[in-house]
């Protein structure tokens, strides 16, 4: 099962990489209402330091891939609350303003969805996955999706570890 949590995170992480840039002043008012619903949210900073640790195999295309990207912030539920869902915060973005991107569900039962809200040359992106764990990703800078192949050469497993510490 954690391997499969495992796996989720990393394919999520992959749509966010999809994405072509990010606006860091941009805020989704839904999830800031989210949070102050769920005060006990659990938020984790992944820098581009720690992204570059699954690099193992030092491709330099995976390098070019994340050059630009500032950092991913998780939001992790609260512990030991089993009501918590993020089903509402899907239904805010839709009147943020925010697009459904993507929207797939896993070969093990859980769904992800990649959301953008587009201003000008900029683009804010939320991700969700709706699992036995929900949670929230917001990707913070750019991305060079040239490279997007080289999320392949990532050491899945290390950067899981990493970001779970």
């Amino acid at each position: 099962m954690k391997n499969q949590f495992n796996g989720a995170i990393f394919a999520l992480l992959c749509f966010l990489f999809v994405c072509n840039a990010c606006q860091k002043s941009q805020t989704s008012p839904t999830l800031e209402n989210h949070e102050k619903k769920y005060p006990e949210l659990k938020k984790k900073y992944v820098y581009q330091s720690l992204i570059r640790l699954a690099n193992i195999k030092k491709d330099p295309a995976f390098e070019k891939l994340i050059k630009d990207v500032d950092k991913i912030i998780l939001y992790f539920p609260p512990e030991g609350d089993s009501t918590y869902q993020i089903k509402d915060v899907k239904q805010g973005l839709h009147t943020d303003g925010y697009e459904t991107l993507v929207d797939v569900r896993t070969a093990d039962n859980q769904r992800m969805s990649l959301w953008v809200k587009e201003s000008g040359k900029l683009a804010h992106y939320i991700a969700l996955m709706d699992a036995e764990q929900d949670l929230i990703l917001e990707i913070d800078g750019q991305l060079n999706i040239e490279y997007l192949s080289a999320l392949k050469m990532a050491d899945q497993e290390s950067l899981m570890n990493l970001i779970k510490g």
